[in-house]
């Protein structure tokens, strides 16, 4: 059994490397697409803001291109949630923190 299970788990391994390597190169080529689709949407949302006319239109889009330019990065730096998790936890813990300080000390 144990040698069983030892190459079980080597090829497990080898197995979450590849399907990760391979996650993250669809990853890549997903978000370098949508920067290059972004960036086009940008320049159109250009051109509408030039003429006053269709200023209106101009500016929504804009927005979406850069909402897209965000989507993009998001997609390159998959670990950013746990990291983002991690700053919120930091942030209330100090928010209660300070409270309980700002009621033990006399104003």
């Amino acid at each position: 059994m144990g040698l069983v299970g030892g190459l079980t788990g080597l090829v497990s391994g080898l197995l979450g490397t590849v399907v990760g390597l391979v996650s993250g190169v669809l990853r890549g080529v997903l978000a370098l697409v949508l920067s290059l689709l972004a960036t086009v949407l940008l320049i159109v949302a250009a051109v509408l803001c030039v003429t006053v006319l269709l200023l209106p239109l101009g500016i929504p889009l804009g927005a979406i291109a850069l909402g897209m330019y965000g989507q993009a990065a998001r997609l390159l730096m998959p670990g950013s949630t746990k990291l983002e998790q991690s700053i919120h936890r930091g942030e209330v813990a100090l928010r209660d923190r300070s409270s309980r300080l700002r009621k033990r000390l006399p104003v």
